[in-house]
């Protein structure tokens, strides 16, 4: 069963706060992407409440089921979603009130090197660990870890591609053959990505060379600047490759949920991009 709040708990809520609007975002429990966003906006929260459903798919479904009750309709309903492959577009607005962030997921907004050197430094001063001494060395800890993870983004987006492009050859083939890729260990393991793409292209009858579309992919990504990287590489994989690497751990672990709890406190202030997202949320509601 899922853990997060019915559509029934939603609107009893709603009417319980009064005037504010609902805010559905990616993520399986309230502690997850819901908790991020109420703890960067929780001095708006007779404004906005956020709630969770586990997936684009379900948000989107969420929130045109909640427009559809009298009690709320449109103008109190909205949802966020992960941009992933998409373009974000705030202008006009979009009519069936879903958004998505600028950068690739929620976890890009979790990165930010300075905030890292305030969670670190303290334990770090008697026993500085390389990557981890300054903000300038998290800064390329960071950014190389976002580089190690551009041929997986370059492999996904080509397979993104292919699916939207050959929806009916691609729905008869293996469904493993179109899972994408979880971790930049797994591109390593296979070692030659234009060959694979050769032979999913051709198990699947389809005539674009996926092979060259990747090439092509992985060669302009390799180019772009750490800012542009935040919108075509995951955060999910960049966080969980620093939560493999980091240097303060009990018994061999990191306590990941307490570390993150440590970035939160000293990230009070919302990141740019989300305050003007929920912005425009507001400003909309009020129209």
């Amino acid at each position: 069963m899922p853990a997060y709040p019915t559509l029934n708990d939603i609107e009893v809520r709603w009417r319980t706060t009064g005037s504010g609007v609902c805010v559905i975002v990616e993520g399986e429990t309230e502690r997850d992407d819901p908790w991020f966003f109420q703890r960067w906006f929780g001095d708006r929260a007779r404004d906005v409440t956020f709630f969770p459903r586990d997936g684009w798919e379900l948000v989107i479904q969420s929130v045109t089921d909640l427009r559809a009750r009298a009690a709320l309709g449109v103008k109190k309903v909205y949802g966020i979603v992960d941009r992933d492959f998409e373009i974000p577009v705030y202008s006009p607005f979009p009519t069936d009130g879903i958004l998505r962030l600028r950068k690739y997921t929620l976890e890009n907004y979790l990165l930010d090197p300075g905030i890292w050197f305030a969670v670190v430094q303290p334990f770090l001063q008697r026993n500085p660990k390389p990557g981890w001494r300054t903000e300038a060395e998290i800064q390329t800890t960071i950014e190389t870890l976002y580089r190690d993870c551009i041929p997986l983004a370059a492999y996904n987006w080509t397979l993104h591609t292919a699916q939207c492009q050959n929806p009916n050859a691609i729905y008869q083939s293996s469904a493993n053959d179109w899972a994408y890729a979880a971790h930049p260990q797994t591109l390593r393991e296979w070692n030659d990505i234009p060959a694979r793409l050769q032979a999913l292209q051709a198990r699947a009858g389809i005539s674009e060379n996926l092979a060259q579309l990747y090439t092509n992919r992985l060669t302009a990504l390799q180019s772009e600047p750490i800012d542009q990287l935040e919108t075509f590489v995951t955060g999910k994989v960049v966080l969980k490759l620093l939560r493999e690497a980091f240097p303060l751990r009990v018994s061999g672990k990191p306590m990941w949920d307490s570390i993150l709890g440590a970035y939160m406190h000293y990230c009070l202030v919302p990141p740019p991009d989300l305050s003007k997202l929920v912005d425009v949320i507001l400003e909309n509601a009020h129209a």
